[in-house]
């Protein structure tokens, strides 16, 4: 198709050649614009203005000539035709043009080809350009491909079905050591081990020249340095491809995944024998709770073996009381929270239910399920030492209360027990007010029976041990405590021969064994039996595992037992049976202070009691108490008191004490004793009247816990006025627990509140005779 107008550039120098040339075109239906020029000068200005599609020149002019001109063209403008339109020319001269570069040459005796040939010479010159473009695309797609395949990161061969290497990329230097060069001509499995040659084989041809295989293969091939590098490549059957023949394989260096996915496998390995090896208990489940994984402690812990695993949820070996708590979690996990020290209650296979605390949260995978890991930690022994703690707590609480609760009391029971005495001794024999004094009497003992009670649980009662034969304790009481329990209750004893002996006090130990049989004897039904059994044991892991896990330091006991085949105790009786005013009986029936009596005797005197009861079953308490070893007696404690005849004395006694009833006691009963009594209400008072007087006193009585200056206090100063004045100190607290507060020295003489006038007066007439034979010459004076 011509450009419409077509531009015709015309060299000639007769104007009515030209105007015969712009006549064929226009008979020839062409449309165009044409410009005539006859010199260099004007072609060249007209050829790069003009811009003509086409050329038609003369061959000979005045001034210029066709050949020179096509030269020019052929120089400026290569792609346009030119066509020489002559009067005259031999064969040889046409030739000659076609040669220079002449597109065509006319006649101008023909010019009725003029149309057809301007048309086929546009036309040849469009197909040489397309061509030239083509060739020119092919050549640039040629060099952009060996461009992308020399500079690519894979390494690019091609190789025949036998495994020759027929071409290498550049890239084989860099992946794999060798140059090209030195590939081509070698077999591609001989760099490889036996295994990969045999599969890269297999991909390469199956018996009929074409790929075997569909997806990546991966193999390792020796590098020049013999260092080995992964592959990963994929072929393409270019066999019948007349350009290839050959398969090319596209291999791509994999060398840092292996090696990467071999560390993860490692990494793997190491945290799946960290997990399976923890001491800690370690599952994994769906969320509807079936187990996908449990190691090895979670399986010892719950007694369910791998191959059981696999069929069994979690909510299975869940207590009743934590299902609801764990399905609460299992919510909050699967919203996206992590949860720590969740508590709850597995029951094993085998066994009783253990205590976990575990820390909760969910993997969530791409396209997969979400997975709930668990890390439980068995705290059954933990809680069991805070339940034990807590008790503890409990009773140290109850013990502060009591001591403070029993040193009131004792204040007040020394001015009721000590004046209703005074008041006894003004009645007559046959008078009736005495019974009444005689029941406020045993009232107010009472209550300093329920006092020592408490100081017992506290362990703060005043005690003296001494060496005793627990079966001996056991065999004198027999028939006391056979009246204890009734007729209808039997007693056995089961005393085993030859134990050891305990340092203890006696009297405590009695009021031990009593307060247990009676304990036991409100147990009973109609009939029933009480059995009393002593041995030895000596406390070692092994007894400790066959004894329930009991703590006990290691070392030798002397075991008294006490059991019974009554209704028994569930658990929650028996976290609470040593608690003060704790108790099962109804109202009137008991004051709950039996057990914790006992519990704060066993205590103070160094042993420790275990009770072990199932309802319908019966009950048992076990008190361990330390056997003393030969030559660890220790010198026995002894409160003169009793055995003292003389009461009455003359001395001049210096009593001090801050609660004007117990003061106002004190000094009468002493005073009716035959002593000189002089009264101080504080150590202040007492120490300036020591001052103004000394030598006047021949002993102090004073009160522990007082305000301004303390019994300790008191006792220092008066050390440093008179050296050897004897001083008996008194407390409602016990000896044991003001030594313990730091409110009195270890050994100080010591007076338990209450007490009666009497006591006092044997007290005071004890120490007394004891005195340095020194003072006592003084005093005489």
């Amino acid at each position: 198709m011509l450009p419409d107008p077509l531009r015709i550039l015309i060299l000639e120098d007769v104007p009515m050649d030209a105007e015969l040339v712009e006549y064929e075109l226009e008979r020839a239906q062409v449309p165009f614009v044409s410009r005539r020029v006859d010199t260099r000068n004007h072609f060249l200005q007209e050829l790069d203005g003009f811009q003509p599609h086409v050329i038609l020149s003369d061959y000979t002019l005045p001034q210029f000539d066709g050949m020179s001109a096509l030269s020019l063209a052929r120089e400026r403008a290569p792609s346009i035709p030119f066509l020489i339109v002559t009067g005259s020319v031999n064969e040889e001269t046409a030739v000659g043009c076609m040669k220079a570069g002449a597109t065509d040459y006319l006649l101008k005796s023909n010019l009725a080809r003029i149309a057809p040939a301007i048309e086929a010479a546009l036309e040849r010159e469009r197909a040489r350009a397309e061509k030239i473009r083509a060739e020119s695309a092919l050549s640039a797609s040629e060099r952009r491909f060996r461009s992308l395949v020399q500079n690519s990161s894979d390494l690019v061969t091609i190789v025949a079905p036998d495994g020759s290497i027929l071409y290498v990329s550049d890239s084989a230097e860099r992946i794999v050591g060798y140059s090209p060069t030195s590939l081509v001509g070698t077999t591609l499995t001989d760099y490889l081990a036996p295994d990969d040659a045999e599969q890269l084989r297999a991909l390469l041809q199956n018996g009929d020249g074409t790929l075997s295989g569909t997806g990546p293969l991966e193999f390792c091939l020796r590098r020049s340095d013999g260092t080995p590098v992964w592959l990963e490549a994929v072929g393409t059957n270019l066999l019948t491809d007349p350009t290839i023949r050959g398969i090319v394989l596209n291999a791509r260096d994999v060398s840092e995944r292996k090696r990467a996915d071999s560390a993860l496998r490692e990494s793997e390995e190491r945290y799946r024998d960290l997990f399976d090896n923890a001491s800690d208990l370690v599952c994994m489940v769906d969320p509807a709770g079936v187990l996908l994984y449990a190691n090895h402690a979670w399986q010892q812990g719950t007694g369910y073996g791998a191959d059981e695993i696999g069929n069994l949820q979690l909510s299975d070996i869940l207590h009743p009381e934590s299902r609801q708590h764990y399905a609460g979690v299992i919510e909050r996990v699967l919203a996206g929270e992590r949860l720590d020290h969740v508590e709850l209650v597995f029951v094993p296979k085998a066994g009783p239910p253990i205590t976990v605390e575990g820390n909760l949260s969910c993997t969530f995978k791409d396209g997969g399920p979400p997975v709930i890991r668990g890390i439980y930690r068995d705290v059954t022994e933990r809680k069991k030492v805070e339940e034990h703690l807590r008790r503890a707590e409990r009773m140290q609480a109850a013990g502060k209360l009591a001591g403070g609760v029993a040193h009131e009391v004792n204040n007040m029971m020394t001015g009721v027990i000590g004046f209703s005495e005074f008041v006894i001794r003004t009645f007559d024999q046959n008078d009736p007010r005495r019974s009444d004094m005689e029941e406020v009497i045993r009232a107010a003992t009472r209550a300093a029976d329920v006092t020592r009670q408490l100081l017992a649980f506290t362990r703060q009662q005043y005690l003296q041990p001494q060496m005793v034969e627990l079966n001996t304790v056991v065999l004198e009481m027999e028939k006391m405590l056979r009246r204890s329990l009734g007729e209808d209750k039997q007693l056995e004893l089961r005393l085993a021969p030859a134990l050891g002996q305990i340092r203890a006090d006696r009297g405590q130990l009695e009021q031990v064994l009593i307060n247990l049989v009676l304990n036991a004897r409100d147990a009973l039904t109609d009939h029933g039996r009480v059995t009393i059994e002593s041995s030895s044991a000596v406390w070692d892991a092994s007894y400790g595992e066959r004894h329930g896990g009991v703590e006990i330091p290691l070392g030798r006991y002397i075991m008294l037992a006490v059991s019974d085949n009554g209704c028994g105790m569930d658990a929650e009786v028996q976290a609470r049976i040593f608690e003060p005013f704790y108790t099962t009986k109804p109202v009137g029936q008991g004051t709950g202070l039996g057990l914790s009596t006992v519990y704060g005797i066993v205590k103070q005197s160094g042993g420790f009691i275990w009770a072990y009861s199932e309802p319908g079953q019966g009950t048992v308490f076990k008190v361990y108490l330390p056997e003393t070893v030969a030559g660890e007696q220790g010198k026995v404690t002894h409160e003169p008191g009793r055995d003292v005849v003389a009461e009455h004395g003359v001395e001049s006694v210096l009593v001090i004490e801050d609660e004007d009833v117990v003061r106002n006691l004190a000094i009468r009963g002493l005073r009716d004793h035959g002593y000189t009594v002089i009264e101080a209400r504080n150590g202040v008072d007492a120490l300036d009247y020591l001052k103004r007087y000394p030598g006047s006193i021949d002993l102090v009585i004073c009160d522990v816990v007082m305000p301004e200056m303390g019994g300790r206090e008191f006792g220092q100063r008066l050390a440093l006025l008179e050296t050897d004045l004897p001083i008996l100190f008194m407390s409602g607290y016990t000896g044991d627990d003001v030594v313990q507060r730091g409110l009195l020295d270890p050994g100080a003489p010591f007076q338990q509140k209450p007490f009666t006038p009497g006591t006092l007066a044997t007290k005071v007439r004890s120490m007394l005779d004891q005195r340095p034979q020194t003072r006592v010459r003084q005093a005489s004076h």
